[in-house]
C-alpha cells in the first residue's frame, strides 16, 4: 500500500509527532512505501522537495501576523505543493496529523480534488473550536464549541486580539469551505475526544477510537527507584504544574523534579523560590535517552493537568516503565489510568494526599501496580495493535 503521511513539523516536537514518526516508522516495517509532506523545520528528521517554506508564528509580531495571516488560513503554496507530490506519488490513502496555521486546511483541499481516500488523528479540539484546547484564562471554556466561534474573539480565547481574531477567522473560514466533511474518517486517540467531537455534529460512524502506541523499545521495566516524583510535559497554564508545586510544599521529604520548559516556567521557579521549594527541581526539556532515564527512575508520575487532555503519551511511556501515575481525573486520562491514581483537578490536598500514599507504599505493591499498569499498555497499546488497527482503517471499502 502507497501511503502519504502530512504533519506540519518532522522531528519529535510533541506527541502528534512522536505519533506521526512511529507510524512512518511501522508502515515502512511492514512493507508499505510512504511518502511524507510538511513544513520545512531545521529540526525535521526527514524532508522533501515538496515542503513547504518555514514561519515560525510565535515568534511574529503584530504586523507580521496580519501578514501572514491569510497564509496561515489558506496557504496555497502548501496545496500546489502537496497536489503535485499526489501527481507524482499516487497514494492509496493520506493521514493527516497536525496542519494548521502552517499548513493549513487548503491540503485538504487538494487530496480531495484528486478523490484519494484520506483519514486525519485528531490531537486536539482544533476542529470543533478555535481554542484547540478548549482552555483559556485559566480554565476550560467551551462556550467557541458548536459553530459559537464568535466567542473566541469576544473572550479573546487566544491571549491576544490578533491571535484570537485569526483563530475566529479560520474556523468560519474551514466550515465555509466544508473542510471537515472532505476527511472519509477521523480517529481520535480517546473516546472522550470523539464524544465531544459527535456532541457537536460530526457523524459517529466517521470517527474511529483508535488509541496512541509507543514504540517497543519503550517495553521496559527498569528498577531503578531513586527516591523522587517527576512531573513530565510542557510548562504551560493547563498542565497544572503550579498545583503539582503547592503539594510539593506540604511534602518537603520528597523530592520532585520537573522536567520540560513552555512559557509558565519563569513563573514557576518564582514561585519555587517565593515558597523556598529546595525539594522542587527544574531540570528543563529532554528527550530520547535523557527523558527515558528520568521517567525510569522515578518512584512516581504525576500529571496533574486541569484541560481535557486527550491521550498524553507521558502516561503511557510511564506505564511502558513499569511506573506509577498520579494523573488528574479529566479528559481522556480518565480513561488510561485506574480510579486508585486518579485525583480531582487542581486539587491540591487530595493530589498531596495521593502522591504521599503511593510514595509510602511498600515496594512490592508499588511493584504489583507498576506491572498491572505495563500489562495494560502492553495489551491495548502496542505497535503491532495500532498498525492492525491502522490498516484495517486504510483498506476499508468505505
Amino acid at each position: 500500500m502507497k501511503i502519504l503521511l502530512v504533519n506540519k513539523f518532522w522531528y519529535p516536537r510533541g506527541g502528534a509527532e512522536k505519533m506521526v514518526l512511529l507510524t512512518k516508522e511501522l508502515l515502512e516495517k511492514a512493507g508499505h512505501q510512504v511518502e511524507i509532506f510538511g513544513m520545512n523545520h531545521p529540526d525535521n528528521l526527514f524532508s522533501n522537495k515538496y515542503f513547504t517554506d518555514f514561519v515560525d508564528y510565535r515568534k511574529l509580531n503584530l504586523l507580521s501576523k496580519i501578514k501572514f495571516g491569510a497564509r496561515a488560513i489558506y496557504n496555497s503554496q502548501a496545496k500546489n505543493n502537496l497536489s503535485q507530490l499526489l501527481s507524482e506519488f499516487k497514494p492509496d490513502v493520506v493521514h493527516f496529523h497536525n496542519i494548521y496555521h502552517q499548513l493549513s486546511c487548503s491540503v485538504i483541499e487538494a487530496v480531495a480534488e484528486k478523490k484519494i481516500k484520506s483519514v486525519m488523528t485528531l490531537h486536539d479540539y482544533k476542529f470543533i473550536c478555535p481554542n484547540y484546547n478548549l482552555y483559556h484564562h485559566g480554565k476550560i471554556a467551551q462556550d467557541g464549541m458548536g459553530g459559537k466561534y464568535y466567542q473566541c474573539l469576544l473572550k479573546n480565547c487566544m491571549g491576544n486580539f490578533a491571535d484570537s481574531l485569526l483563530a475566529t477567522l479560520e474556523a468560519y473560514f474551514v466550515d465555509g469551505k466544508g473542510y471537515k466533511t472532505m476527511i472519509d474518517k477521523y480517529l481520535s486517540p480517546s473516546k472522550f475526544l470523539r464524544d465531544k467531537f459527535i456532541k457537536v455534529g460530526f457523524n459517529p460512524d466517521n470517527i474511529l477510537h483508535l488509541s496512541n502506541a509507543i514504540a517497543d523499545s519503550e517495553f521496559k521495566i527498569i528498577e531503578n527507584d531513586q527516591n523522587y516524583v517527576a512531573c513530565v510535559g510542557r510548562l504551560s497554564s493547563e498542565k497544572g504544574v503550579r498545583y503539582l508545586l503547592k503539594a510539593a510544599e506540604t511534602l518537603p521529604d520528597i523530592n520532585f523534579k520537573i522536567v520540560g520548559d513552555g512559557p509558565e516556567k519563569i513563573q514557576l521557579e518564582k514561585m519555587k523560590a517565593e515558597k523556598k521549594l529546595i525539594n522542587v527541581e527544574f531540570v528543563g526539556y529532554k528527550n530520547g535517552v535523557e527523558l527515558e532515564k528520568y521517567i525510569s527512575s522515578a518512584r512516581l508520575l504525576v500529571v496533574p493537568s486541569v484541560w481535557y487532555e486527550n491521550a498524553p503519551l507521558s502516561i503511557l511511556e510511564a506505564k511502558a516503565h513499569g511506573r506509577i501515575v498520579i494523573a488528574s481525573d479529566i479528559g481522556g486520562i480518565s480513561e488510561m489510568l485506574p480510579k486508585e491514581l486518579l485525583v480531582a483537578p487542581a486539587n491540591v490536598v487530595m493530589l498531596a494526599q495521593k502522591i504521599r500514599e503511593w510514595f509510602d507504599k511498600d515496594t512490592d505493591e508499588r511493584k504489583a501496580m507498576g506491572k498491572k499498569l505495563f500489562e495494560q499498555v502492553q495489551k491495548e497499546n502496542s505497535p503491532e495493535i495500532y498498525l492492525q488497527r491502522l490498516l484495517k482503517i486504510y483498506s476499508a471499502d468505505e
